[in-house]
């Protein structure tokens, strides 16, 4: 059986910490600030967590794009030159088309290594739902699954990756096209927290709103105390737009309601920091799986 390696992408979010010790690697997405292109590097070497949201406060000009061709084929033929296989893990295709970009170098690296093993899957997923896709991935070939037996896994255990979040502002979400602007208007005038999922088809998708940072960040422990399962073998992770203070609050709530076996804590990355905002929080587990989806 050869060896393969697992990558994920900008948008999964996971620190360097986390896919150095699991063995995945990533794909850099870019952004464009003030009309600069740089990479959307997690590990906050080209730009700090500071820098960034301290950006979106000022109101620069912060947008998004796509992993170039040019990335895959530089990250990727290294690996099969090496004899490896890779198992690439993609943001949700309802949220990015990257996975498209990904088929096409596929191909392409293809032709030069023919009895290569390229597999991209949609994670259906974004932020650290998508690590935690990878984690879980990362696992199952521990474990000693192939190739072709990870990639299965994922498609059958993918929505059972859950996220649970909320936003400081609307502001943000809107500016993204994320909400209508007159909702997030009134939802900052009311200090009203959108409760968010990624559902079953990978969009980001309001389930409730709370009154107030605290009570929305309460609605997000009982979430995860109702949908994981398992808690005692489990990780928890926790994703958060530099509010360290949130973070470690949400962590010990965690802690005294779920008291999972594990909760990894890291910084919300650029990709999904600038559709989201500043202040954004969010946690993500293993659990039952998603059923609902919007119809718009």
């Amino acid at each position: 059986m050869r060896d393969y390696v697992i990558f994920t992408d900008s948008c999964s979010d996971l620190g360097k910490d986390m896919r150095e010790r699991m063995g995945i690697e990533y794909l850099q997405m870019r952004v464009i600030h003030n009309g600069e292109d740089i990479p959307a590097t997690l590990d906050w070497d080209e730009y700090s967590v500071e820098e960034l949201y301290g950006w979106l406060k000022a109101g620069h000009e912060l947008k998004t794009n796509l992993i170039p061709m040019t990335e895959f084929i530089n990250k990727w033929r290294p690996v099969l030159e090496s004899g490896k296989d890779i198992l690439y893990i993609a943001c949700s295709s309802s949220l990015s088309g990257s996975i498209s970009v990904s088929l096409l170098a596929r191909e392409q690296l293809l032709e030069e290594f023919p009895d290569a093993k390229i597999i991209c899957v949609d994670s259906l997923a974004g932020s650290m739902t998508e690590g935690l896709v990878a984690y879980m991935t990362a696992l199952q070939q521990q474990a000693g699954k192939t190739i072709e037996e990870a990639a299965e896994w994922i498609n059958a255990n993918k929505l059972k990756c859950n996220q649970f979040a909320t936003v400081e502002t609307l502001n943000y979400l809107a500016k993204s096209g994320r909400i209508k602007t007159s909702k997030a208007f009134f939802g900052n005038l009311f200090k009203v927290k959108p409760i968010f999922i990624s559902d079953a088809h990978g969009n980001n998708y309001t389930i409730g709103k709370a009154k107030g940072r605290k009570a929305s960040m309460e609605v997000l422990v009982q979430s995860i105390k109702d949908t994981i399962e398992n808690p005692s073998e489990s990780i928890v992770f926790i994703g958060h737009a530099n509010d360290t203070e949130a973070a470690e609050y949400l962590k010990k709530r965690i802690e005294e309601e779920v008291n999972p076996k594990e909760i990894y804590i890291n910084y919300i990355g650029p990709i999904v920091g600038i559709t989201c905002g500043p202040g954004t929080i969010a946690t993500f587990c293993f659990g039952k799986e998603v059923t609902v989806f919007s119809e718009e």
